[in-house]
């Protein structure tokens, strides 16, 4: 068993027992180059990712962002400004992930330091780190991108906006914040569903 094996289902145990005789395995990548701990994250395997970190698996600006580690995340850009602007291997700004993560600390540190909140994801969703955060029921962060500029009705892939997301979770926190910022519930996506058409049965 590999360590991303472990993390895709869920065994604790198993990650824990291979990284006690194969200290590598805290660098192995997935298929599409996301490191293990990353991969653990995406996977809600909080304790995967704590366990790789603790046998040795680097925390680097990305991880660092997705974990909330504001002092690291200082530190970073402090050293090296431009990581702001760069890509995970799979797409993701900085800001995307600490949007997604719910990080508004550091989406903070990052919206301060410059990052761009326009800035869309370079994989299939091409959405901007709204998005992501509306996705993950993140209202605070929601507000924190659009009062750094986000237009309330901006559209991911498939014309699908942050409103889509709140109203399929059924998010009113995040639904009325963007209603109150101008967010259209009749704003139809491509497949022509609007946010309207999106909210659970009552």
């Amino acid at each position: 068993m590999t360590a991303i094996e472990a993390i895709r289902s869920g065994d604790l145990d198993g990650l824990k027992a291979l990284l006690a005789v194969d200290a590598a395995a805290v660098d192995e990548r997935d298929e599409n180059g996301v490191p293990a701990a990353m991969l653990a994250l995406y996977l809600r395997q909080r304790a995967c990712a704590d366990a790789l970190i603790e046998a040795g698996a680097a925390v680097d600006f990305p991880l660092a962002c997705a974990l909330g580690l504001a002092e690291e995340v200082v530190r970073f850009l402090d050293a090296c400004p431009e990581l702001l602007a760069e890509r995970t291997a799979d797409g993701w700004t900085p800001l995307h992930l600490a949007a997604f993560f719910g990080q508004p600390a550091v989406a903070g540190l990052l919206i301060s330091r410059g990052a761009d909140v326009l800035a869309r994801s370079t994989n299939k969703m091409e959405n901007l780190p709204i998005h992501a955060a509306a996705a993950a029921r993140q209202a605070a962060i929601v507000e924190l991108l659009l009062d750094a500029g986000t237009p309330a009705n901006a559209t991911q892939h498939g014309g699908y906006t942050a409103l889509h997301s709140a109203a399929q979770n059924g998010d009113q926190a995040t639904l009325n914040l963007l209603l109150l910022r101008g967010g259209d519930m009749n704003l139809a996506a491509d497949d022509g569903k609007t946010p309207a058409q999106l909210l659970p049965a009552a």
